[in-house]
């Protein structure tokens, strides 16, 4: 059977913030919603700032850690082809929302993600003949009665999973500035990074210091 590595990661984003009221603007609409946000903390009533307010603003409020006011945006991906060793690091990040693949209710045909490592390693056979008879055992169970849920049971961490995952601003800038160093894992480190690229065209400005530490250096 086939094995996925890193190449067979798969993220979209698929929702953002948008504003209700459309207005004509050179910035993106998640970066208007920040920057307006926290203009009203030191105004009389809310402003529709000129585009280069904008850009001030947000980059003032990142020199000064003011970032409950990133809050006010969110941004949601679809993933495909990690593994449960990724998923579990990252649903620790517990100011999210997270919609996993269930095995106990999905039927699946197990796939599993290989590291590098292993994969190029003396130890690449014997661990794929490993994953090979928990996904044969895993079928020959369900196809025999046993519950999904109790079946699983043997499958191991590197199967992969699918997930839906909704972050606002500040965590996810929480999250790309752990998730993307060079000592994260790398499974998830690839996940952040291409995270950080989508959001990126969105909401540039919100994005632009971690975009040129983690992409451009």
């Amino acid at each position: 059977m086939d094995y996925i590595g890193s190449s067979g990661l798969s993220v979209k984003l698929i929702a953002f913030s948008r504003l209700v009221e459309g207005k004509e603007s050179e910035n993106k609409e998640p970066d208007v919603i920040v920057a307006e946000s926290g203009a009203i903390s030191h105004s009389k009533e809310f402003k529709n700032l000129p585009d280069e307010k904008v850009r001030h603003l947000i980059d003032l409020l990142k020199s000064l850690g003011h970032e409950s006011v990133f809050e006010h945006v969110s941004f949601t991906f679809r993933i495909e082809g990690i593994s449960r060793v990724c998923s579990h690091q990252l649903v620790r990040h517990r100011m999210a929302s997270f919609t996993q693949q269930s095995q106990r209710y999905v039927p699946i045909d197990p796939e599993f993600i290989i590291p590098e490592s292993i994969d190029k390693s003396e130890f690449s056979e014997e661990f794929k003949k490993i994953l090979d008879d928990s996904r044969k055992l895993y079928k020959k169970m369900v196809e025999n009665g046993i519950r999904k849920e109790d079946a699983r049971f043997i499958l191991p961490q590197a199967i992969e999973t699918k997930i839906i995952v909704t972050m606002n601003g500040r965590e996810l800038r929480h999250f790309i500035s752990l998730r993307a160093e060079k000592d994260a894992q790398w499974e998830i480190r690839a996940l952040a990074t291409e995270m950080l690229k989508q959001v990126y065209q969105v909401a540039p400005i919100l994005f632009e210091d971690l975009y040129k530490k983690y992409i451009e250096s």
